[in-house]
């Protein structure tokens, strides 16, 4: 009886569990000083992957560890758990935010118009390529072990009626990310009408808002924070359940996302060269944003050096290329936003065992477009994506799927960011074309 409360059956799967404990507290307490929070996050993955693998290869050899298990499952689902609760509260309150701060216009500018236009198509088509590539190269195989999803078959108005808004406490606890960022888009429109006649009435939501957005974004720096442990408890389940094979699957996502990477690259060079900058120039004017984003890993951070390509490098109107390169690093990043989240709803929809069908697809392309409008300036905005597409599409049973995809982000975010600055680039260049013409 007291086994069974403590799930283990032997003293092999006591030490299992003794050991995992002490791997979770070792990664919490890795020196921050000497170890960047990448690394930290790499200790912990590389840790869990190893500890996990030799648990498998302990359970092929016939010693008895089964109970382990439960301990590795109990502790990613607990972390993934946190990521859950929060991904409707965040596209809620930013979306509200986002729309208090978009400037209000009697007659809408022709440039504003063409940016947000082009902000989303491009968003649709990285979108695109990372579907394409992920079910192309079917990442995450097809073993059915993280539980059954429903596999979206539905017909588009039967979609359509999914994705709507019915209950708001509701979606915000499925994270139905596309009702819940209607619902905050309303909120946020009706406060900014009232706030012409009656801003003293509405002044105290203005600053609720601006105040739980810096309460939210505190929350989620600090589930954060607990990245290395987090992705040392799901490299730890992942491995020892599924052994070598879950590893491959993981690094065969990584070679996938990079080669998608390229792809969306290249679709990036054609556009600037049909409005007029070639590939060379492209290369010319934006090597130091591109070659800091690649060592930075952040787009905020390039986004300097990206305006100083498109004005001084490209000679391009300032007044409109740095307005519509801050909104694409900000409202449009292309690789973390777009391309990255979905193809981990690709990886996580496959390691679940269904298959894509074009009600599920075009519901991925509508969920992971309005999330990248609705994670607006929230922290970590990749992981927010991902659990955002997954959840929004529908897919909650295959949540645990996303677990990898924590563990690799600092190796994912390497090319993902360098299309959020080239992104941002070539956004630049098609909208300050077509305002000149």
């Amino acid at each position: 009886m007291f086994q069974q409360f403590l799930s283990v059956n032997s003293l092999v799967s006591a030490g299992a569990v003794i050991l995992f404990l002490v791997m979770l507290y070792g990664m919490n307490h890795l020196p921050k000083k000497k170890l960047s929070f990448a690394s930290r996050v790499l200790v912990g993955s590389g840790c869990g992957t190893v500890f996990g693998l030799a648990v498998y290869a302990a359970g092929r050899a016939g010693l008895a560890v089964g109970g382990a298990s439960d301990w590795f499952s109990m502790a990613q689902s607990v972390y993934l758990g946190l990521f859950r609760v929060l991904i409707g509260p965040v596209v809620f309150i930013s979306t509200v935010r986002m729309v208090l701060h978009t400037p209000a216009y009697k007659v809408t500018p022709r440039e504003v118009k063409v940016k947000k236009q082009v902000n989303t198509l491009m968003l649709a088509i990285s979108c695109g390529i990372g579907l394409f590539f992920g079910i192309w190269f079917h990442v995450g195989g097809q073993t059915g072990c993280f539980g059954a999803v429903r596999a979206g078959g539905e017909s588009l108005p039967a979609l359509i009626a999914a994705l709507a808004p019915v209950n708001l406490a509701a979606d915000l606890l499925l994270g139905k990310t596309v009702a819940v960022f209607v619902a905050g888009a309303l909120t946020g429109i009706a406060a900014r009408r009232m706030s012409g006649k009656y801003m003293d009435t509405v002044k105290p939501f203005f600053d609720l808002t601006e105040a739980a957005f810096s309460i939210m974004g505190s929350v989620c720096k600090t589930v954060i924070a607990w990245k290395p442990s987090g992705a040392a408890a799901i490299m730890t389940a992942l491995a020892a359940a599924s052994g070598p094979w879950a590893v491959w699957q993981v690094v065969k996502f990584l070679l996938v996302l990079t080669l998608a990477a390229a792809a969306m690259l290249v679709i990036q060079l054609i556009l600037a060269a049909v409005f007029g900058v070639g590939p060379a120039a492209f290369f010319r004017a934006g090597k130091e944003a591109m070659v800091k984003a690649l060592k930075t890993r952040s787009g905020g951070a390039c986004l300097p050096e990206a305006k100083k390509a498109l004005s001084e490098g490209l000679g391009l109107n300032a007044e409109v290329t740095d307005e519509v390169a801050a909104y694409a690093i900000s409202s449009g990043m292309q690789g973390c936003a777009a391309l990255f989240p979905a193809m981990a709803l690709v990886f996580t929809v496959h390691m679940a065992g269904a298959e894509f069908t074009p009600a599920l697809i075009a519901a991925a392309v509508i969920v992971v477009v309005l999330s990248s409008y609705g994670i607006t300036g929230a922290p970590g905005t990749a992981t927010m994506a991902e659990f955002a597409a997954v959840m929004g599409t529908g897919m909650e049973g295959a949540v645990s799927g996303l677990g990898p995809m924590i563990a690799i982000d600092p190796i994912g975010d390497v090319p993902r960011t360098l299309i959020n600055v080239t992104g941002c680039i070539t956004n630049a260049i098609i909208v300050e074309r077509r305002v000149r013409t």
